[in-house]
């Protein structure tokens, strides 16, 4: 699955911008899943940029895992932050 970019208010530190990142590659994931891994870096528009581009895609899903990455860019392309996870599918006991 790929996410459109979609237009976002950026949060002024980088615990909320992380927020926004993980938020969004959990709903890129989808349902029944949870993570195993988790990666974010900060670009150098982190804390300055008041609004992004925020975009999303699957690399690879197996039986049992999902691969998936988000960006979060300025406009004009500038990195405010970009995220990597890994989730597996929640057993029928979970």
């Amino acid at each position: 699955m790929t996410t459109a970019p979609t237009v976002s208010s950026v949060p002024a530190d980088p615990a909320g911008v992380a927020a926004l990142i993980q938020a969004r590659l959990s709903e890129t994931a989808g349902d029944g899943v949870r993570p195993v891994s988790l990666s974010l870096e900060f670009g150098p528009a982190c804390g300055e940029a008041q609004e992004g581009l925020l975009e999303s895609w699957t690399d690879r899903r197996t039986r049992s895992l999902a691969f998936v990455r988000a960006r979060l860019a300025t406009p004009d392309g500038r990195m405010i932050a970009a995220g990597s996870a890994v989730y597996t599918q929640r057993s029928a006991s979970s």
